[in-house]
């Protein structure tokens, strides 16, 4: 089977899984990382094919998203026997996607993971990484915002801190990096423009 048919046919397969998804973690999640997988790879020289393939199936066995990670396991594999992958293609895949979570704090050992890794994690940086952050937020029925005084905190908008501003050190590829910087500032600009609205710290310029 050619690459363009396997991809299809695993695009295709990501999409019905996720297409109800409310978490950030959607079809369009998969195919944005797929595809920065796919030219992290290429800049830094990799199998983007058994990149981009890691990219779409990457939340596939994340505990967050399925109550039953030993079954999406196991789907996973089947269907990669069936589109005829290799053993060592599919060993790369598994040992790419064990190691994306941020919550686990795992470092990936191969250059596939490491791609994965940054290219998912670009994902939570940036003007989308707001809209899934906040997206992600509603599904858990977090409140937007506490205030700085509280010590108990678990809003969405202290989640920036407590992982979204981090992600920019934690990037692997020298590409990955570049790109992280310039998404990373954009965190701190909304992050600014946020707690002036919330504050009432405007309101002295407008009249």
């Amino acid at each position: 089977m050619k690459e363009k048919e396997v991809i299809h046919e695993i695009e295709k397969y990501i999409t019905k899984k996720f297409a109800f998804d409310t978490t950030g973690h959607n079809a369009e999640h998969m195919y944005r990382v797929a595809k920065m997988v796919k030219f992290l790879a290429i800049h830094e020289e990799s199998d983007h094919f058994v990149c981009e393939i890691s990219g779409w199936v990457h939340d596939l066995i994340d505990e967050k998203l399925t109550d039953n990670p030993e079954r999406e396991k196991q789907q996973m594999l089947q269907l990669l026997q069936k589109l005829q992958l290799s053993q060592q293609q599919i060993v790369a895949i598994f040992e790419a996607i064990i190691t994306v979570s941020f919550r686990k704090q795992k470092t990936p050992t191969t250059k596939v993971g490491q791609i994965v890794q940054d290219a998912d994690r670009l994902d939570a940086l940036g003007a989308i990484g707001i809209a899934r952050a906040f997206s992600y937020g509603g599904s858990k029925h977090r409140p937007i915002y506490k205030g700085e005084e509280r010590t108990d905190d678990q809003s969405t908008v202290q989640h920036f801190y407590d992982k979204l501003l981090q992600l920019k050190e934690q990037m692997h590829t020298t590409t990955a990096k570049k790109i992280a910087n310039d998404r990373h500032e954009f965190l701190h600009t909304f992050l600014e423009q946020f707690k002036r609205e919330w504050y009432f710290l405007d309101e002295g310029n407008f009249v």
